[in-house]
């Protein structure tokens, strides 16, 4: 009987502190809310069970305390059974004064009568009659309202899968099971139910003590509680997917953000500088007027075109190393003729690999275009320089100005003291990151310089 209960004991004991290392985890299931209870009935109702060793040994040999630990027995095996109560009742409602104010007005009447046949009877009778009542008080209602639960929670959990909604049913058919087995079942006394109910007529039906049948339900509902537990580790895998979603979704909207900004709106921001201008010739010179309103439309059509290309999903075009130099000297000059107040020189001289390198064109153009449009905007200068130049080894790229130092900041590659929020700055810094490149504004009041700059890897160096 003591390897019996000892056993019974560890099932569960081990099914409370599995129940408690998985609810430290955040659950959204409405489920996981009410299992606190039921991990304290196991380990409470596990450490009663073991009470049935401990307490004859540690009375061995010192009757004056057997009053005392059989006292504390009871109490823990009925106390045990007032959490099951109330997991039962959690399953029903959430109103905390019935779901804790039932379990533990009964256990108040229980422990009143308790005392009571502590006063009036002999030890003996007063102990098998103070654990009959704790079972028909708490343990009987508090099995089968807990396992009326448990199956009533399948509806819950069917979009998890078939294995997790059988759990809760076989968990629930064994708790059922439990509550006639470990709460009427009980010593032999001279009242009903007990006198018909009783470990005597259950062994001379069943031909096996009630003991035994109630470690091996302890075993399989905690094995059926554990398997429960799966549904949250789900939850967490469902959780991280939906984490991951979400922050792809976050990349892919700053990327087109980015994208935006640096292609069309800068696109369209020119061709308004240009307009400008025209107005400014249309009585001077009409004819140039013209030319940079066709320039315009030209321009208009381009950005158009590049919208389409980008809603269709197609990538930035890439340009061999001369049409790269090209390119990047189309945007220059093109600035040239919207602000011919600013004059602007250039030294370019483009490495092969990084016109080959993914995102390197697309990338350093934006940054150019973006550093340009704001030293032309704001920072009312009159020289712009602009070089990028490299090697086999690096790359650098440099946008100077000496306009009044717009931004006059001193930045880290972290960008940890910019202090503007425009969205051009942003926009460089991740860009920059892109490339994995080191990128830094240095500003003054003599004017702003961008500097960016790329060494080439060695893996780089093996493919190109």
């Amino acid at each position: 009987m003591n390897a019996l209960y000892l056993v019974y004991g560890l099932g569960f004991f081990t099914m409370g502190v599995a129940i408690i290392v998985q609810i430290m985890q955040p659950s959204q299931l409405s489920f996981a809310k009410t299992l606190w209870l039921l991990a304290f009935f196991g380990i409470l109702h596990g450490a009663s069970e073991w009470g049935y060793i401990f307490v004859p040994l540690q009375a061995a040999g010192h009757e004056e305390y057997l009053v005392n630990l059989s006292v504390i027995h009871l109490t823990l095996t009925a106390s045990s059974f007032a959490f099951l109560l109330a997991f039962g009742l959690r399953q029903y409602t959430n109103n905390v004064q019935l779901y804790v104010g039932v379990p533990l007005g009964i256990l108040l009447v229980w422990f009143t009568y308790f005392i009571y046949f502590f006063l009036t009877k002999p030890l003996a009778v007063w102990y098998v009659d103070s654990e009959i009542w704790e079972r028909y008080l708490l343990g009987f209602p508090g099995a089968l309202i807990s396992g009326l639960g448990i199956w009533r929670r399948q509806v819950e959990v069917a979009n998890w899968g078939e294995k997790i909604y059988r759990n809760f049913r076989d968990a629930g058919i064994v708790m059922l099971i439990y509550s006639a087995v470990s709460g009427l079942i009980v010593p032999r006394e001279d009242f009903f139910p007990s006198n018909i109910l009783n470990y005597q007529t259950f062994l001379m039906v069943f031909h096996i003590p009630a003991q035994i049948v109630r470690a091996l339900l302890s075993l399989v509902l905690s094995w059926f509680v554990v398997r429960i537990l799966v549904i949250f580790r789900m939850e967490y895998a469902h959780n991280i997917e939906k984490i991951e979603a979400l922050q792809l979704v976050f990349s892919e909207r700053k990327r087109i953000a980015n994208d935006i900004h640096d292609g069309a709106i800068q696109a369209i921001y020119g061709s308004g500088m240009l307009l400008e201008r025209a107005v400014e010739l249309i009585n001077k010179k009409p004819l140039r007027s013209k030319e940079l309103i066709e320039k315009v439309n030209v321009q208009l059509n381009e950005t158009i075109a590049s919208l389409r290309r980008y809603i269709h999903g197609l990538e930035t075009e890439n340009f061999g190393q001369e049409e790269f130099k090209e390119k990047l000297i189309e945007i220059l000059e093109y600035f040239r003729e919207a602000c011919p107040q600013v004059s602007i020189t250039y030294q370019i001289e483009i490495p092969v690999w990084f016109a080959l390198l993914p995102g390197g064109q697309e990338h350093s153009l934006f940054i150019v275009q973006e550093a340009i449009a704001n030293a032309t905007r704001h920072a009312d200068c009159a020289h712009i320089e602009v070089e990028a130049l490299g090697d086999n080894t690096q790359f650098n790229l440099l946008i100077k100005d000496n306009g009044i130092g717009n931004m006059a900041i001193k930045a880290d590659d972290n960008f940890q003291e910019i202090n503007l929020t425009g969205h051009g700055i942003r926009s460089m810094q991740y860009r920059a990151q892109q490339l994995s490149a080191s990128f830094q504004i240095e500003g003054t009041a003599k004017g702003t310089c961008v500097k960016l700059h790329l060494d080439r890897v060695v893996e780089l160096c093996e493919q190109v």
